[in-house]
């Protein structure tokens, strides 16, 4: 039976991870809980303690671990040491930005399509010079879903006035994960427990950081 790991932990892990990608150190290389904790922000001691937590043993006295060794433990704890395939719903410059991301690539997350109900945008094949996912019309959402049946995850980069209704429309569909990008807190109905939904309003964290730096002007 897997151990149940708190969501705080695995937050802290995803900063461990990040930092070593953003590092790019030799895999045969060593890293110390005290060049993490300069990186990241979390205490050596916490890191020390979540590692063990994990039952990550490979560090070695004054030398730290292993970058390879433990880049694979922590994708392992992370569930991303294989590829996680995700669609977006809207097809704007903020989805095909995502689509396009190339860091997600390096976090083997994978963009298969996204889907519009603009006609001008709809295109199955790659245009020359463009790196954006085959992009599908909303009404193909549910055939492509039932042929892709391992697809669980949906970024929404889509107007608040349809963002509700899309989300009501990917449960039923099984997707099971939403990153909602739209200036509107989406929530799923009381009685369906097994979906998680992140809103992550670009807006609201910008405005979050003026205001405390401009509040102590």
């Amino acid at each position: 039976m897997k151990k149940k790991i708190s969501l705080r932990v695995i937050k802290r892990v995803s900063f461990y991870y990040e930092a070593l990608l953003k590092l790019c150190l030799p895999d045969d290389s060593y890293i110390s809980s005290m060049k993490l904790e300069e990186v990241t922000g979390v205490s050596s001691n916490q890191i020390r303690q979540d590692f063990f937590y994990l039952g990550i043993s490979i560090g070695k006295q004054k030398k730290g671990y292993q970058v390879k060794r433990l880049f694979n433990e922590l994708k392992k704890v992370l569930l991303v040491d294989k590829k996680v395939d995700v669609i977006v719903i809207g097809a704007g410059r903020l989805g095909c930005a995502l689509s396009e991301y190339k860091l997600f690539k390096v976090r083997n997350i994978n963009v298969v399509a996204l889907f519009d109900v603009k006609e001008e945008l709809i295109s199955k094949s790659e245009d020359k010079g463009s790196h954006c996912a085959p992009i599908y019309h909303i009404d193909e959402l549910d055939g492509f879903l039932s042929e892709h049946p391992a697809i669980k995850i949906a970024l929404l980069t889509l107007p608040e006035n349809s963002a509700q209704a899309m989300l009501d429309k990917l449960m039923k569909l099984g997707i099971r994960g939403i990153v909602n990008f739209a200036p509107k807190i989406l929530k799923a109905p009381e009685h369906v427990k097994n979906i998680q939904i992140v809103n992550d309003c670009i807006g609201a964290s910008l405005y979050k950081i003026v205001y405390q730096i401009y509040n102590k002007a």
